[in-house]
């Protein structure tokens, strides 16, 4: 079955001429389920995203009844056989697995036009170009009224329309084809005034067809329509494009000084260092807002962007799979570095920019001397380059200062369990754990989905127990491929009645402590000491008012170490109230068995007393609610209030 979303929504069976499906709320389940492409999709939130204010008792009767329609619609174009393979039925949903799209398709083309491009070859990039843009019909989804999921999907082809559309126009300057150039652009600009990609096009399409006063007059519109709506002033591309058109030696036909969008360097190598990427990958709503601000073909300053959060979190697998499928938009080349901020031993500067100098063609013996001429001879040969650079496991802001390019053109993606907050970031996004639709959705895809299906409940049990973090789940996942005899009831079991369960999440090289040893050493003795404890006493949540002190581990202000516990990771801040309520700390299973683990080993006698003590005040106040300590209620002694939670806060 052959889809089409580039404007109306219509399927066909490959051969025939496409069908537009009659029924409004039919075109908004199809444009749904699309919009997730080869994942399954729950009953509930495809009712939520194409039906207002369901009755809770007609939701799953309604899905129902679209799915029999569209397969009875498939059944009619392409016969039995093929239904159920197109559209299936999974636990609590529904999965669509289409032949063809042709956005797919147009991505594809749109990918390979590039590349052509990028050899030289502009004859093949521009009738690659014209195929990719001839399967438009119109805005993509434009009669499917669905959620934001669709509006996000049509917001994205959106984009890569345009991206498209002035990659098209550029080979068009390159070839000559200066007056198809102006007569194409005009209407665009109509449609699209503040891309000022084609106002740079359109200048110097009318100044190389003999207009220059007309080229003038574009850049005085654009910039008063920047000033007026925006408060801006165009991008230093389009002002230096005016200032070499105001140039005297500037003569009319002859070409600008000003490089295109792209340029194509025989001379330079492109290279190509990213780790391979992994086909189990499950999609985070992250990679679509960092994917967003790497292509964002308007900004004004390199993009740098910055993945982060706890061990495990899958901060690496997130940015290398980001950056293989960013790859059309950096044509002149990735760039990889493993920091190894949590090896203990991080890389230092000088040697994160003689790898990166070497792979763009800087040989180590032509390197000046000193950082910062080194950093400024990094940037000088990412000049006029659109190159993503990978900057992985970064210790801290201090390493990734001097790593980070100064073009427009070029992009970083940064992962670090560090905030690196003092860096000029982007866009920044947190990595913490999955969530559990998600964690069984990559259960599924490591182990197949009728494995999982036949034991879901034990599946489901499996990620809780793993706190759905990705590392915790891939090395279950691995040892389950492993033993194939084993259930996953099997190793639920021995996660919960071994003494050590971070045993059982320790595969080859893998292990879950990983996760967690770095920070932990990282620690100043004293907050050790509190961490050791509260994986003695079996405390999982737990308040402090500011200044509370722990007499028997000499601890001055407890809210103070806790707060130094989460900055490296090793508890969460579950949730805080208005201003001056008490932050409530968490330590998730995998954490606190790790501290228990740690306190076995190295815990003194006082640690051990002062664990039971621990222990006893939460028996006897679990149920009593820590107050915000302006209030100057709650059960105080002399030390301060302390609280727990009996379970997970949701």
């Amino acid at each position: 079955m052959k889809f089409y979303v580039l404007g109306s929504l219509r399927v066909s069976d490959g051969e025939g001429p496409p069908i537009t499906l009659v029924g409004r709320r039919d075109r908004a389940f199809l444009a749904e389920l699309l919009a997730h492409a080869g994942q399954s999709v729950s009953t509930d939130h495809i009712v939520e995203a194409t039906t207002p204010d369901p009755p809770l008792t007609k939701r799953a009767n309604t899905v129902h009844v679209r799915v029999s329609r569209l397969r009875s619609l498939f059944r009619s174009l392409a016969g039995s056989d093929s239904v159920t393979s197109v559209i299936s039925t999974q636990p609590g949903g529904y999965r669509l697995v289409p032949a063809e799209v042709d956005s797919e398709q147009f991505e594809k083309l749109l990918g390979a036009a590039m590349r052509e491009r990028d050899k030289g070859h502009l004859d093949e990039a521009a009738v690659r170009f014209d195929r990719a843009l001839s399967l438009w019909e119109g805005d993509a989804f434009s009669d499917a009224d669905a959620g934001d999921c669709v509006a996000a999907e049509a917001d994205r082809l959106a984009e890569l329309r345009l991206v498209a559309l002035e990659e098209q126009t550029a080979v068009m300057l390159a070839m000559g084809a200066h007056a198809q150039v102006v007569s194409r652009l005009k209407p665009l600009i109509e449609r699209y005034p503040l891309r000022e990609t084609l106002y740079h096009h359109l200048m110097s399409a009318l100044h190389q067809s003999g207009r220059p006063a007309e080229a003038l007059a574009v850049y005085a519109a654009l910039r008063a329509k920047l000033v007026d709506e925006l408060g801006t002033e165009p991008t230093p591309e389009v002002q230096l494009l005016y200032r070499a058109l105001l140039s005297p030696q500037t003569k009319h036909h002859e070409p600008t000084a000003v490089c295109p969008p792209f340029t194509v360097l025989a001379s330079r190598r492109a290279p190509s260092q990213l780790p391979c990427d992994i086909a189990d990958f499950v999609p985070r709503e992250t990679t679509d807002v960092l994917a967003c601000v790497l292509t964002a073909s308007d900004r004004t300053a390199t993009a740098v962007t910055a993945i982060t959060g706890q061990g495990g979190a899958g901060k690496t697998v997130t940015a290398v799979h980001l950056a293989h499928r960013l790859l059309p938009w950096f044509p002149d080349g990735q760039l990889y570095v493993d920091l190894g901020g949590t090896t203990g031993h991080p890389t230092d500067p000088a040697a994160a920019l003689a790898q990166m100098l070497l792979a763009l063609d800087r040989p180590t013996s032509a390197l000046p001397e000193g950082l910062g001429a080194q950093a400024a001879c990094f940037r000088d040969s990412l000049s006029g380059r659109r190159v993503l650079t990978v900057l992985d496991d970064a210790a801290d802001e201090a390493q990734v200062r001097h790593l980070l390019p100064g073009n427009v053109e070029s992009a970083v993606i940064i992962t670090s369990r560090e905030r690196l907050t003092g860096l000029p970031f982007t866009a920044r996004v947190e990595h913490d754990q999955m969530s559990p639709h998600q964690a069984l959705l990559f259960l599924r895809r490591v182990l197949g989905t009728s494995r999982v299906d036949r034991d879901l409940t034990a599946a489901r049990e499996l990620a809780r127990l793993c706190d759905c973090l990705p590392l915790a789940l891939r090395i279950a996942a691995a040892r389950l491929a492993d033993r194939p005899h084993w259930s996953f009831g099997d190793l639920v079991h021995r996660l919960t009645h071994r003494p050590r369960p971070l045993d059982e999440l320790t595969h080859g090289p893998l292990s879950v402590r990983s996760c967690f040893a770095p920070a932990y050493h990282q620690l100043a003795e004293d907050d050790r000491r509190l961490f050791r404890m509260l994986g003695l006493s079996g405390v999982r949540g737990l308040s402090a008012p500011p200044g509370t002190e722990l007499p028997s581990l000499a601890v001055p202000d407890v809210t103070e170490a806790l707060e130094r516990l989460a900055d490296n990771r090793l508890l969460n801040v579950a949730h805080t109230g208005g201003p001056g309520a008490v932050p409530r700390f968490w330590l998730h299973g995998l954490v606190s068995a790790y501290a228990r683990e740690r306190a076995e080993a190295e815990a003194s006698e006082i640690e051990r007393a002062a664990a039971q003590e621990l222990r006893h005040l939460e028996e006897r106040e679990a149920a009593v609610p820590v107050l915000p300590a302006a209030t100057g209620r709650g059960r105080s002694g002399r030390h301060g209030t302390w609280g727990s939670v009996g379970r997970e806060p949701p």
